[in-house]
């Protein structure tokens, strides 16, 4: 009966502790898409069209890589977010001209 229990306990922490941790991981992916994607919307202007291209979510960082549509060109921009109590932009890759300095 010991060994039972011991086993069903050990099976629920292998099985549990994983999906707690991802959560993290899966709200830190979903934040830093968003606040990339706004900072780089803010920056390039209203004309310009930002779409997710791909997330790769790293213990301290999660990357953000944008595809920034402005005046029929394509330019790939680049957001690194740094992990902690709080997601904040480390930077962005290359600098996205301004609307004003654009056209």
């Amino acid at each position: 009966m010991k060994n039972f229990l011991m086993s069903a306990m050990a099976l629920t922490a292998v099985l549990v502790l994983p999906g707690v941790a991802s959560a993290d991981d899966v709200s830190d992916r979903n934040q830093a898409i968003s606040i990339c994607r706004a900072e780089v919307q803010a920056q390039a202007g209203a004309d310009a069209t930002v779409r997710l291209d791909q997330v790769r979510v790293r213990p301290r960082a999660v990357r953000v890589e944008l595809d920034l549509w402005r005046n029929g060109q394509l330019q790939n921009v680049r957001c690194e977010v740094t992990r902690g109590h709080e997601l904040t932009i480390a930077a962005i890759s290359p600098t996205v001209q301004t609307a004003s300095l654009a056209q």
